[in-house]
């Protein structure tokens, strides 16, 4: 099957999808904000939940990209084509809008990766630290990775 451009009912379903996935992607920026306060806060019940939202996040931007996939697939487009190719080879006179909305979409995702990497090490320092207070006021142990006594 050779096709120039995508039906009109096509390109509608893939902007939808796209739309929708940016919906998902201003969650996870919102969600990394608040993981900000929360971590500074110590706030462990406020970060579990926004681990919740971020996970329900990511799977719905799973759940739309196979979406988007398998509405390519439908019109005989190659598995191994990037979107930007797609767009480029099917969108017709709408290729610029749909490239802009692509490029803003990744590089939200770009920022929301990120910023989920800036969090995690917020967390491992807010657990260090935790556990350095802890360790110290003799509530937990410490930790020792290896013993310096020799057998003997």
């Amino acid at each position: 099957m050779v096709i120039k451009q995508l039906s009109l009912t096509t390109l509608q379903q893939l902007q939808q999808l796209l739309e929708q996935m940016n919906l998902f992607a201003q969650e996870l920026e919102a969600v990394g904000q608040q993981e900000v306060e929360a971590i500074r806060s110590l706030n462990s019940e406020q970060v579990l939940q926004l681990t919740d939202r971020r996970i329900t996040a990511h799977q719905q931007l799973g759940l739309l990209e196979r979406q988007c996939r398998t509405l390519l697939a439908g019109q005989g487009i190659a598995e191994d084509m990037t979107l930007e190719m797609v767009i480029n080879s099917y969108a017709g006179e709408r290729t610029a809008d749909f490239q802009a909305l692509r490029r803003n979409l990744y590089e939200r995702m770009i920022r929301v990766d990120k910023g989920s990497q800036e969090n995690r090490m917020r967390l491992l320092a807010a657990y260090n630290v935790s556990t350095s207070i802890l360790q110290e006021l003799g509530l937990v142990n410490r930790e020792q990775t290896y013993n310096r006594r020799t057998a003997g």
